[in-house]
């Protein structure tokens, strides 16, 4: 009898030692099997420590040129990221507080006779100017007549001479087309906050410059 009530203590002290390690392995997270893709991760930059700390310092002596400043303006934005800043400058909610300024290049420049309120003497000088032998002639929507288009303002003069010269008159050079260069945002009172955000801001893009200036 007490042989066999040796052996069910033994069998019972040997299952409770199984379920005691069986369950000390389950509570131990197998991070393995999170893994996802784990080949593919790259460390694709590390920022050199110096770098870093110029960086900061930067930061930091462009937020005291700023403190206090009435109007802040940012500058320096390359048309190719127009869109990208309106929608960051769109995130920080200034309403009107932002005044945006569009700073246009001339990259087209145009030969033309202005424009008439009458249509039918437009179209009239219009045959008239293609019997003198300038067949490239268009009638605009509105009456001014175009006589040529050129990528740079010394050929448009050139040839506003020798359509002088045929003995047209009244024809005129000028701008044709004008492409946006860069945008300049301005800021009205900004807080230490704002300062700071415009400032990290400023980082995304290559050639902005951030400088108090007079509110206009």
């Amino acid at each position: 009898m007490s042989r066999l009530l040796f052996f069910l203590l033994l069998i019972a002290v040997l299952a409770l030692g199984a379920h005691l390690w069986l369950s000390s392995q389950a509570e131990v997270p197998d991070f393995a099997a999170r893994e996802k893709n784990r080949d593919a991760i790259r460390i694709v930059a590390v920022t050199p420590p110096g770098d870093a700390a110029k960086r900061a310092e930067q930061a930091r002596r462009a937020m005291q040129s700023l403190a206090g400043a009435a109007c802040v303006e940012f500058s320096g934005i390359a048309a190719a990221d127009a869109a990208r800043a309106h929608e960051a400058f769109a995130s920080l909610q200034l309403g009107d507080r932002l005044t945006e300024r569009r700073v246009e290049e001339i990259t087209r420049h145009w030969v033309y006779i202005p424009a008439t309120r009458d249509r039918r003497a437009a179209e009239t000088m219009v045959a008239d100017l293609r019997r003198r032998g300038l067949n490239d002639v268009s009638l605009r929507p509105d009456n001014a007549i175009s006589l040529g288009v050129f990528s740079t303002e010394d050929a448009a003069r050139r040839f506003l001479a020798s359509v002088e010269a045929k003995g047209v008159r009244g024809a005129e050079e000028g701008p044709f087309t004008r492409d946006l260069r860069e945008l300049v945002m301005l800021v009205r009172e900004p807080d230490t906050e704002l300062v700071s955000r415009l400032t990290l801001l400023q980082r995304d893009y290559p050639n902005a410059q951030l400088r108090a200036v007079p509110c206009p």
